[in-house]
């Protein structure tokens, strides 16, 4: 059985004796229902193991000229493989897409550091991790060259042209990496799931919204959703004859909150 978003809101709204809606956008609580399945969706994803697709991509700009170099990856995406610009002027006419190399953040750091004295093109920009304030300098008189990454989903990159644009530009961006499939918050929305996975999906979502939204536990969907958990499990380890090298165990990312950058990428190659 295959649901879309607007009958999964629907069915767990039911499920919490909320009230009854036609659209994900109609009330406050059908929306926060709407972005908590959104949220399990990915989390689903990570546990079933669906499949990543290799794609090209762009970054979310901050919009922000407080924030003008700080940009962040699409919430679905779970390896970057690489940061492309277009470096084109408003007076050239065809797009130059140019590779933006990745720094650790300490080298990142310290070398914008180093850039304090420049003169007018140097300024300060602040930004929140972890509910806690810091700041780094960036320059305005060039396009970016290098980038870091300051947590799973956040980039700063060193440099920006004001005479172009007041920040980084989303359009601008072209990025390569593994992403899962997007989610949209659209009614008729289907997410990709087999048809034996959306009752998975939906008591997660259960779970979670009576715990956030309602302050009380579902132990029904709860323990549904343990049960379910494990036939998936048992289902996964019902293939035949694996290889020795697939046995092995796969140390890879378990969430979707912290994107892998390749080591090529940390050395600058």
């Amino acid at each position: 059985m295959r649901y879309t978003l607007l009958e999964a809101t629907q069915l767990i709204l039911s499920s919490m004796d909320s009230d009854e809606v036609n659209s994900i956008s109609d009330t406050v609580e059908s929306n926060q229902v709407a972005l908590l399945l959104k949220s399990v969706f990915y989390d689903c994803s990570t546990e079933l193991g669906l499949e990543e697709q290799e794609k090209l991509f762009e970054l979310t700009a901050s919009g922000d000229t407080l924030k003008p170099v700080l940009m962040t990856l699409p919430t679905n995406v779970m390896n970057l493989y690489s940061v492309k610009y277009n470096t084109k002027l408003s007076t050239e006419s065809f797009p130059n897409y140019k590779e933006i190399q990745f720094l650790p953040f300490d080298a990142f750091l310290e070398m914008q550091q180093g850039k304090a004295t420049l003169g007018s093109m140097v300024h300060t920009m602040t930004y929140t991790i972890n509910s806690e304030l810091f700041e780094t300098i960036y320059t305005d008189d060039a396009m970016p060259t290098y980038y870091t990454s300051i947590s799973g989903q956040t980039l700063i990159f060193d440099s920006y042209l004001v005479t172009e644009d007041s920040t980084l530009q989303k359009s601008k961006t072209m990025c390569k990496g593994l992403v899962y499939p997007e989610f949209l918050l659209e009614n008729n929305f289907i997410p990709q799931f087999n048809p034996d996975q959306f009752s998975y999906w939906i008591n997660r979502a259960k779970v979670r919204a009576f715990a956030e939204l309602k302050q009380a536990p579902n132990q029904e969907a709860s323990s549904e959703t343990r049960n379910q958990k494990v036939i998936f499990q048992k289902r996964k380890r019902r293939v035949a004859e694996l290889s020795e090298f697939d046995k092995l165990p796969k140390y890879g990312r378990t969430s979707t909150s912290n994107v892998l950058i390749p080591d090529r990428l940390k050395q600058g190659n």
